[in-house]
């Protein structure tokens, strides 16, 4: 449904994915912020905003940073993402995202 010509139904496939882990919310998020939609786009853009504010917070505060329990290739296919979103998410965010993919890469 993410991938059919017609807005509508990327919208709703976007949301029933709304509950499902942290890593298919941010992958679809990065998919929404590239999107030829202006108002899909901004969605993703603030969805993944979200989703690296709470993977940079710090470990002091009472919540946890979310987990991302993805595979190696998983991961690698979320930062191919990011990178090609970075410009439109701006340098925040993108810097926020790139840090918690970081510290959260299997293989770390």
């Amino acid at each position: 449904m993410l991938g059919d010509a017609r807005v509508e139904l990327r919208r709703a496939g976007y949301r029933l994915l709304r509950g499902h882990s942290v890593d298919v919310q941010l992958r679809a998020a990065l998919m929404f912020t590239l999107d030829p939609d202006p108002r899909l786009a901004e969605r993703g853009k603030a969805d993944v905003t979200r989703l690296a504010r709470d993977g940079a917070r710090t470990t002091w505060r009472r919540t946890p940073p979310p987990e991302l329990p993805v595979t190696a290739v998983q991961h690698g296919e979320l930062t191919a993402l990011a990178a090609r979103a970075a410009a439109a998410l701006g340098e925040d965010t993108s810097r926020m995202l790139t840090t918690w993919l970081a510290r959260t890469r299997p293989d770390a």
